[in-house]
């Protein structure tokens, strides 16, 4: 681990860390007050992984962070579900999708395992 690395991780910085995942994680969460329709969920929950994909893809350029070699493209693929799900181009109940956005943030969470098991910078 070079201090570069440690310097450049946004996952090591609140303020990176509230704007990357905090923010959209309480935007999800507080989303039910608003009462939308299935699909404007659908549609929001595709933004919000969108954007925390991006953040952790970004970060694993800049630090080669483990965690967001994994769970960047994990967050893609759930926000590749919600989008096609907002566009009814596939057609799932409530229940499904709720198990597929609660199966890619618990993915998400567990790819911090491979950073106890070898080490938290790629290289």
């Amino acid at each position: 681990m070079t201090n570069e690395a440690v310097r450049n991780d946004w996952a090591r910085q609140p303020l990176s860390v509230c704007l990357w995942w905090g923010l959209p994680v309480t935007i999800g969460a507080s989303a039910s007050l608003l009462h939308l329709s299935f699909r404007a969920d659908a549609g929001l929950c595709a933004v919000l992984f969108l954007w925390m994909a991006t953040g952790c893809l970004l970060n694993a350029m800049r630090c080669h962070r483990l965690h967001c070699y994994i769970s960047g493209p994990v967050l893609l693929v759930g926000a590749i579900f919600a989008a096609l799900t907002a566009a009814d181009v596939i057609q799932v109940s409530l229940r499904t999708f709720d198990n597929a956005v609660g199966a890619t943030l618990i993915l998400a969470l567990l790819s911090f395992l491979p950073e106890i098991i070898w080490k938290r910078y790629a290289r």
